[in-house]
């Protein structure tokens, strides 16, 4: 977990993409060895790429992002948009819940529901709802991906196909007009195609950085997408297409 000033740095150089460490020094007033300190403890966590005299945001279309870097990415933005989605939570439900931070600030307000089943592939979302007394939790099995702590491959699929949901609640890795729904992981995108496929109402949870990026593997359409709750009005693009696609877009105030 990064402390405050290291949240810091990571913002400054999500902001610039490269940024050099003189100029890091300069914007944060801290000695050349505090900031080599952090650089490094942040560098073994994937976060960020060091070079002579510069750092550099770790960012690919074909990578997923560390879970360490996720957690602390748009905080304030995924618990608006988890509050507008409790409204679809409802007792005795069966719930797929992908691996994805903004998912996990949803998880603790099942406490509020009696009789829910839940199946996820997050190690994360999991162990919060261990602590949620009145939910049955069903785990996949399959291959443990410690960078995004999540459960994946051939195995996951077929532990996916002895369930039925009545709703499937997620997020992404980019949306845009043309691909549709995509993740850097065709692992991750082969294991929400297949809660889309066994589960009634899809509901995709994404905040307003996600819009207008493709990623390697597209996992589904707008069709297919009955609900989209992100806490930012999109380009207006986007609000016709979920017109004509028959896609409710719900803005978290």
């Amino acid at each position: 977990m990064l402390n405050e000033r290291q949240n810091q740095i990571l913002d400054i150089i999500k902001e610039h993409k490269s940024i050099s460490t003189k100029k890091l020094m300069a914007i944060l007033y801290v000695s050349d060895s505090t900031l080599r300190r952090d650089l490094g403890f942040m560098e073994k966590q994937g976060l960020i790429i060091r070079g002579h005299g510069y750092a550099t945001l770790v960012e690919s279309t074909s990578t997923e992002s560390p879970i360490a870097i996720r957690v602390n990415t748009q905080v304030k933005e995924k618990m608006k948009i988890a509050q507008a989605c409790v409204q679809f939570l409802k007792d005795n439900e069966t719930y797929f819940f992908d691996s994805s931070t903004t998912v996990g600030y949803l998880l603790p307000y099942l406490r509020n529901f009696n009789n829910v089943n839940v199946i996820t592939n997050g190690l994360n979302n999991a162990s919060i709802l261990t602590n949620i007394p009145n939910s049955r939790m069903y785990l996949t099995g399959g291959v443990i991906y410690a960078k995004t702590n999540s459960v994946l491959g051939p195995d996951t699929i077929n532990y996916i196909r002895n369930f039925h949901a009545n709703m499937f609640i997620f997020s992404c890795g980019g949306i845009d007009l043309t691909t549709g729904i995509t993740e850097a992981s065709y692992e991750q995108s082969l294991v929400k195609r297949e809660m889309l496929e066994r589960s009634k109402i899809h509901i995709l949870l994404v905040d307003h950085t996600k819009f207008n990026n493709i990623l390697m593997c597209q996992t589904t359409t707008f069709e297919n997408i009955h609900y989209v709750i992100t806490d930012k009005e999109p380009p207006e693009e986007f609000i016709q297409l979920f017109r004509q696609s028959g896609t409710k877009l719900i803005i978290a105030s």
